[in-house]
């Protein structure tokens, strides 16, 4: 599948976000939303940083775009980062959120070389999303195997009595019949 498009329009939409964008975040901050999935949240931000914007900006950028307590929580690091405050003060309100600490954790953490190193993160960005998408493979397989075992024991179980009823019997009495 290519995703070159995709990628020219969400560079499109974002390049157009970062120069218009006043990095608000608050439309949307106490909406009760489900967290967006990670590995969207990385490609727009691997996106946003491709456009030349900075990490705090590109967070802001994002989290704005993003519903609910997640996107503020994205916006509210960009800007305690944007304002001076340390990488670990900056995340720690995040990453203590009891609904989406876990995925701010993750976010930090691709991030975070980047921000003290002052190195690119779109190496580490794509890393993440190549790790986050091999896990969720390997909890399909698991559960794709497990719901396979589920399916074939009762299905066996159907079809062996119909299968001794339609072909066995008749074999064996043909066969005794036959003898006699």
């Amino acid at each position: 599948m290519d995703l070159k498009p995709l990628i020219a329009a969400l560079s499109s939409m974002l390049a157009l976000l970062l120069i218009e964008s006043d990095g608000s975040g608050d439309r949307l901050a106490h909406e009760q939303v489900s967290p967006p999935p990670l590995s969207l949240v990385l490609a727009l931000l691997g996106v946003a940083v491709r456009q030349g914007a900075s990490l705090p900006r590109a967070q802001g950028v994002v989290g704005s775009l993003l519903p609910g307590p997640y996107g503020f929580r994205m916006v509210r690091v960009a800007h305690l980062l944007a304002d001076g405050n340390g990488w670990d003060l900056s995340w720690s309100g995040a990453i203590g959120d009891p609904d989406y600490g876990r995925s701010m954790q993750v976010l930090a953490d691709c991030l975070e070389p980047s921000w003290r190193l002052g190195s690119s993160p779109l190496t580490r960005i794509e890393t993440t999303m190549r790790q986050l998408d091999h896990r969720a493979r390997s909890v399909l397989a698991r559960a794709t195997a497990t719901i396979t075992v589920r399916l074939l024991v009762p299905t066996g179980l159907c079809i062996l009595p119909a299968f001794v009823l339609i072909g066995v019997i008749p074999c064996i009495a043909a066969f005794a019949g036959g003898m006699s």
